[in-house]
This record gives C-alpha cells, sequence and structure tokens, in this order.
C-alpha cells in the first residue's frame, strides 16, 4: 500500500490564543514548504485542519523524514486519505494490515475523530478491526490492545479520513523563527551544540558564531565546528545560513602577555561576549546564547558568571545552566551531536595552570585597561569569514 498523504501534527501552538495560533501555523506550513523544497520535494500541497498540517502531492515516506527535523512539528505520519465512512476506514485499515503483518502478529486499532459523525471512535475501532481479521483470516493474526506488534492508526476529520502505521516523532517546539534570532558562540563540543539546538527548537534563528583560538586550539577544533554547524543546518529552515569564524588567537596572546595569568579565561569570554554582541547587532539578533553550565569549570563559576554578564550589552541565554554533563550528553546523543563532536582535541594552551574561580569585577577591569579593547574589538569584526553551510 502506498501512503498518498503526509499528516503532521503539532504540540504547543496549540495551546495559544486563535490569533496567534493561525500566525505559528502559517510560519510552519512556510517552514515545512522550504525544507521539502530543499530536499527535493518542491510543488507539495500543504493544508490545515484542526491541529493537522496536511501535505500531499509528494512522496510521503520522504516527506515524513524532511518533517521530523522542522520544529514546531511534534509527529509526523505517512497516511492514506479515505472517506470517512466505516466502510471505507475499515477497508483501507484492512489493506494496509495486509501489507504489513506477518503471520501469528499481534494488531490494534487505535482511532480517534474531529468534528461531527455519525458513529465514535469505538465504532472504528471494532469495524476495522474486524474487517483485519476477515481479510488476514489465513494469517494466524490477532487482537492484542495490550502490547500489540503492529498498531493501525484511524483519524477521522470531518469528512476525510487518514489510516496510517508509523508515527516519527518532530522536535516540536515552535517554528523556527517565531522568535526572532539569537548568535550562538558554537564552539563545536557538544554543550555549544545541544544549547544552539534547543534555542532553535523555543523559536529562535541562531546564526553560529566560532571563535578560531589557534594556535592555542587544536587546528581540528574547526573542523569539529563545521560538521557541527553542518548538522544544525538541517534543522534550519532559512535560505541563507552561514557559519561565521572570528580570528581569536593573537586576542589570546594579548591577554596572556599583558595581563595577570590567572584571569586569561575571564577576559577571554568577557571579550568573545563583546564581539558577539556586536556582531548581533550587526546581523539583528537579540541575545547571544552559550552552552554554559553551572560550576562545570572555572570560568561558569556563579561569581564569573556575573562578571561575564556585565560585559555582554545583549541578554546572555544558557539553556543548559541547570544540566550536569551527563545530562547534557545524554540529551546531545538524542539529538544527534554525540558522533559529530566525537573528533578528539587537545585542551585549549591557553588555560592557565590555575584560573581563578572567583574573579572581582575591579581586579578584571584593571586589567582590561591595559589593553586596547575597542581596536581589538573592532579588528575582529573586519576579520571576520564566512563559510556557507
Amino acid at each position: 500500500m502506498t501512503e498518498n498523504t503526509t499528516l503532521v501534527a503539532y504540540s504547543e501552538i496549540a495551546l495559544k490564543s486563535k490569533p496567534v495560533r493561525r500566525c505559528l501555523e502559517n510560519m510552519l506550513i512556510e517552514n515545512l514548504r522550504y525544507a521539502l523544497m530543499r530536499n527535493g520535494l518542491a510543488g507539495a500541497k500543504i493544508g490545515k485542519l484542526r491541529g493537522r498540517v496536511i501535505v500531499q502531492g509528494v512522496d510521503a515516506r520522504r516527506a515524513v523524514q524532511v518533517a521530523s527535523k522542522v520544529f514546531g512539528v511534534a509527529l509526523a505520519m505517512p497516511a492514506v486519505e479515505t472517506p470517512a465512512s466505516l466502510t471505507n476506514m475499515a477497508e483501507t485499515a484492512a489493506e494496509m494490515a495486509d501489507s504489513i503483518m506477518a503471520v501469528g502478529q499481534t494488531f490494534a486499532i487505535d482511532a480517534r475523530r474531529a468534528g461531527k459523525h455519525p458513529y465514535t471512535s469505538k465504532d472504528i475501532e471494532v469495524q476495522a478491526g474486524s474487517e483485519v481479521l476477515k481479510r488476514l483470516s489465513d494469517r494466524n493474526i490477532r487482537v492484542d490492545l495490550d502490547n500489540p506488534d503492529r498498531v493501525i492508526y484511524v483519524e477521522a476529520r470531518g469528512d476525510v479520513a487518514y489510516v496510517y502505521n508509523e508515527v516519527w516523532e518532530g522536535p516540536s517546539g515552535l517554528p523556527l523563527g517565531s522568535q526572532g534570532k539569537v548568535v550562538a558562540l558554537l564552539s563545536g563540543g557538544v554543550d555549544s551544540a545541544t544549547a544552539s539546538w534547543l534555542m532553535m527548537k523555543r523559536g529562535a534563528l541562531t546564526i553560529p558564531l566560532y571563535f578560531s583560538t589557534f594556535p592555542y586550539g587544536d587546528k581540528s577544533f574547526r573542523q569539529r565546528v563545521i560538521n557541527v554547524a553542518k548538522f544544525l543546518r538541517e534543522f534550519v529552515t532559512a535560505a541563507d545560513y552561514r557559519l561565521t569564524i572570528v580570528p581569536y588567537g593573537q586576542i589570546l596572546t594579548e591577554f596572556i602577555e599583558q595581563c595577570p595569568r590567572k584571569l586569561t579565561c575571564v577576559l577571554c569570554k568577557r571579550t568573545m561576549y563583546r564581539i558577539a554582541c556586536k556582531f548581533a547587532e550587526i546581523k539583528g539578533a537579540k541575545a547571544i546564547v552559550t552552552g554554559e553550565s553551572l560550576g562545570q569549570v572555572a570560568s561558569q563559576t556563579l561569581t564569573n558568571l556575573n562578571v561575564l554578564d556585565e560585559a555582554a550589552s545583549l541578554p546572555v541565554f544558557r539553556p543548559l545552566i541547570g544540566m550536569d554533563k551527563n545530562e547534557i550528553e545524554k540529551l546531545a546523543k538524542k539529538i544527534g551531536f554525540q558522533e559529530i563532536s566525537a573528533i578528539k582535541t587537545a585542551p585549549c594552551k591557553a588555560v592557565p595552570i590555575k584560573p581563578t574561580t572567583a574573579a572581582k569585577l575591579e581586579e578584571v577591569k584593571k586589567a582590561e585597561e591595559r589593553l586596547e579593547l575597542d581596536k581589538i574589538i573592532d579588528k575582529a569584526l573586519a576579520n571576520l569569514k564566512e563559510i556557507i553551510l
């Protein structure tokens, strides 16, 4: 049996007020349309039903794979569309069972309705189940409502019904771009990658910014961050998406040579924040995002984070702030970052033997007086390099 429709379900969008929901639904549809086109499925016909988006006119199985990476999509199902009569739904369910069930397997029918119908969901399940048993009587199949080998879903929506047996999980959240833009400080590790993805899930288009610390950072850092940015690109429903690289090695040298060594990491991060905020303003972004987690390393103590924030002219979002390393890695693995970030890299050579864990703002500012920060920032912004993803 060939599916002719992709059924897309959303969750959070349904909780919004009617005007907001309508706006978010339209954004989701446009994001789906772009994602399908980018993956060679142009010309899709996309419509709305209550709580569902319907995609037709393209290969349903390929469309499901694409939809499962579009933010705002909770579930995506390759389905067969049929008239919403009990007879048609039962026959379609039986045809689907015939194509997927092996001898001796168990099954269940899971039905639901939206709109007014002269039958109940239970009626659909009973008639469809009976038709399946009748058609496959020679395969020794049976019903198991608790732990079936196969579940056939039937959704009656107005005059039309959709029958399917596969459910692909999407990232959920809000349509990308619905909450504006942010700049993400991307290092190539799982922390910053996961933080970026989580902000995208909340509807914010993340613009990746990478600070290249070579020669203090391993050359492999660059390839790792490119791999992560390309993976993020799979979830981005925007035509123009680029990784921006900031040459940062010489700036680190100035910190090491001119300032107290224990302050290197704090000075490094504060300057990164300043550059990122300036870059964000150029790009029309409203915040910067980092993968910092409270207490994970010396620069991420509560005291030091306060000192870092003082240098930022825009809000700093830290989606991972309350998570430990095991939780972050578990989430990163679920998203798909774990293997992508697995390239082994040497530790940053600029990190002092004893970095401060409780920097004093007055001491940090005094150290910064030795530097020409405005010139450093302007030079960094003038020498940005971009990689189109």
